[in-house]
């Protein structure tokens, strides 16, 4: 059973969140610095509200209610994942508007652990404890800036309580090179100095301390040398290297998961797990439990309300199980023009199913289930079959239930929680209420089934499960979430090692290896990643690019780079990384001006059910995408393409490099006369200096 941090609860009960406005007022809390700091439990009720970092969707990786309602944000703005219901991306289609107030730009957070910070030597603590504290607080603020400079660069640092008349309140902002360094130096004492006191379950440690580290030292890391900074990249990828082995050092192994049926279970299984505590490689984790704090995110991907939708381009970013490119000449891929969803799903990287529904086809059961032929709601299709009208071949009879076979087949076909609903990924999915969803994909197109719906024929999946209860409507699921694992830190090696030369064999095995030995995909073998691995390689040249880019344009990514970048994809997808990434990597614009569309169908008798799953939407011509960078739609009529979804961005301009940074908040300039506004900006929205 779940252990609840009642401390933390509670504290986050009686103290009110962080003020919004920049050093505006105090936090408005229960507590006064009068009575706050007596004890050490004092000093744990004040710093409580920190926690709420780790969901405040501000930072793009955060856990909240939902992943549309959380890492979705950092997946689409970095150009993995499109909306299905007509949102663009605003980063490429132009339609970021100016920043009046908000936007990132908060202090609350910051002056709160400040007011902690200047109370340590008050005698209510022992040295030990003061050092604890201090670390606690250290870690906090750097987590914070750590967000703040990625967002706007150069930012006011704030050390000590200052308050509205103090000369610092209307400071000019801190070149980024400064914070950078007071933030490696914070989490360095914090990693060196945090104690082993009882501050409730699931609290931060250590080694929390040090996966954040090695989160910023690469971001960092590669954000100064690809943009063509003046701070020492090459010390903080050492750094990265160094902390990063520690924490795998400590966690060796990586999570397998439990459900046996599921290819790739213990990636999966990270996501859809009722408790997270103690699970291999689970540095921290966001707890949820029953009738107490509890999430949407399985219940969302249930629903007609999930639309994170996936394109054709990040699918196609999977690679094989034989763990080359789909478009390396012996991959072996199956899919492309003309080829169905089985197809394209053939021998692929199983983490691929694991995002993304897998296809099948199934009629509905209205006669006693034998559990092997007919369920409860569902039925296996046999040659010769009719189905709406079409007679099933055998070719068709093995395709419409091979993913069922592989992934495990839903059963029981009920509700979760006390109704009995068990598993992970299971095929057919049903919505909250254990309603069949015959068919995958479940065009929007067709009108038979309004939930689990998509409209690229790819659905996003990753936090979909069996045994979760769900009502459609409210927050009733349980399952842990990751919020540092050591997944993510083999990848930061693996980057930090070849950026500084470093990366081998060895490394690849280290690290990238073993996260395709828990899938099931092939090793990385280095010496074989030429220059002709991977065609579809990132060669600085796509026709899509816009602006200048970083330090070095729109570099020719290296061969073996650019598959580290994928690993670092793939394994992460879901997780709200991306528009990090491409902008450290100073790549954007080739991420964010894809022209998105969905797979490879025909207008009528497609595979996916042949009358009443017709598609009845637009196409468009994928190769030509790829080949010069946009395509227009064309009619229902041409009988058969790829599923048109938006417009190339570049109609309507594509990425800006403005973008590499947000704006500072117009009211905060008009406040204080000293904060400047960050390039590109002014000129954007016609605004004076």
């Amino acid at each position: 059973m779940k252990k609840v941090m009642i401390a933390l609860l509670a504290g986050a009960l009686t103290l009110t969140a962080c003020n919004d406005d920049f050093l505006e007022k105090y936090p408005v809390t229960d507590l006064t610095e009068g009575n706050a700091f007596k004890e050490y439990d004092n000093f744990k009720a004040f710093m409580n509200p920190c926690y709420e970092m780790f969901t405040n969707t501000t930072i793009m990786t955060s856990i909240n209610n939902s992943y549309l309602n959380a890492q979705f944000h950092g997946d689409w703005y970095g150009g993995l994942v499109t909306h299905r219901d007509n949102s663009r991306n605003p980063y490429a289609y132009e339609t970021i508007t100016a920043t009046s107030d908000g936007g990132g730009w908060n202090f609350g957070y910051i002056r709160r652990i400040n007011i902690m910070l200047s109370h340590l030597n008050d005698g209510a603590l022992t040295p030990e404890q003061a050092a604890h504290w201090r670390s606690v607080g250290f870690f906090f603020s750097a987590f914070w800036y750590m967000e703040l400079i990625d967002r706007f660069g150069d930012v006011p640092w704030i050390d000590k309580v200052i308050g509205e008349n103090d000369e610092a309140t209307y400071g000019p902002r801190t070149p980024r090179a400064e914070v950078a360094d007071s933030i490696v130096a914070r989490l360095e004492y914090a990693a060196a100095h945090i104690g082993k006191f009882n501050d409730g379950d699931n609290t931060i440690t250590a080694n929390a301390v040090k996966a954040a580290l090695s989160r910023f030292l690469l971001r960092e890391g590669t954000w100064a040398k690809y943009h063509g900074l003046n701070e020492p990249y090459e010390k903080y990828l050492q750094k990265c290297m160094t902390v990063s082995k520690e924490l795998m050092d400590a966690y060796p192994t990586l999570y397998k998961g439990v459900d046996t049926q599921n290819p790739a279970t213990g990636y999966g299984e990270m996501w859809t797990t009722e408790s997270l505590k103690g699970k291999s490689g689970v540095i921290l984790c966001k707890e949820f439990v029953d009738n107490m704090l509890m999430n949407r995110y399985n219940d969302f991907e249930h629903i007609a309300a999930n639309a994170a939708d996936v394109p054709q381009y990040t699918v196609d970013m999977f690679l094989m199980k034989n763990g080359l490119p789909i478009a390396n000449a012996a991959s072996g891929y199956k899919g492309g023009k003309g080829k169905d969803m089985w197809d394209t799903f053939a021998d692929r990287d199983p983490r691929l199913y694991h995002n993304i529904q897998p296809p099948y086809v199934v009629a509905p059961n209205n006669k006693t289930p034998d559990n092997v032929n007919t369920f409860r709601t569902w039925k296996f299709l046999k040659a010769g079959d009719n189905n709406q009208g079409h007679v099933v071949t055998a070719e068709e009879e093995a395709k419409y239930r091979y993913y069922i076979d592989h992934m495990g087949a839903n059963v029981k076909c009920v509700r979760g929680g006390a109704a009995g609903g068990e598993g992970m990924k299971r095929c057919p999915g049903q919505n909250w209420g254990a309603s069949l969803t015959p068919v995958s994909p479940n065009l929007t197109t067709d009108s038979r089934v309004p939930y689990m719906r998509c409209r690229t024929g790819y659905y996003f999946w990753k936090n979909y499960d069996m045994w979760e209860f769900s009502t459609g409507s409210s927050a009733f699921c349980t399952a842990d979430k990751p919020i540092f694992k050591i997944e993510e830190v083999l990848l930061n090696y693996a980057e930090a090692a070849w950026e500084l030369n470093q990366f081998s064999q060895t490394v690849a095995d280290m690290t990238i290896n073993k996260l395709r030995e828990r899938s099931g995909v092939a090793k990385m073998t280095v010496a074989d990643i030429n220059e002709n691995f991977d065609p579809a390689r990132d060669k600085g040249n796509a026709p899509w690019w816009t602006g200048k880019g970083g330090k070095f344009g729109n570099y020719n990514v290296d061969p073996v780079l650019w598959e580290i970048r994928r690993e670092r994809q793939i394994e992460l997808f879901g997780e709200g990384f991306a528009f990090y990434d491409i902008r450290r990597w100073a790549k954007a614009a080739y991420y964010v001006n894809r022209q998105p569309c969905g797979l490879w169908t025909t207008a009528k008798n497609n595979i996916y059910a042949p009358k009443n799953n017709a598609y009845t939407g637009q196409f468009v011509d994928y190769d030509q995408i790829k080949s010069t960078g946009k395509a227009t739609a064309e009619n229902n009529s041409v009988g058969s393409g790829w599923i048109y979804t938006y417009e190339s961005p570049l109609t309507q301009g594509g990425w800006l490099d403005t973008y590499y940074l947000r704006m500072v908040p117009t009211s905060q300039i008009v406040l204080n006369r000293k904060l400047t506004q960050n390039p590109g900006y002014n000129e954007l929205f016609g605004l004076g200096e």
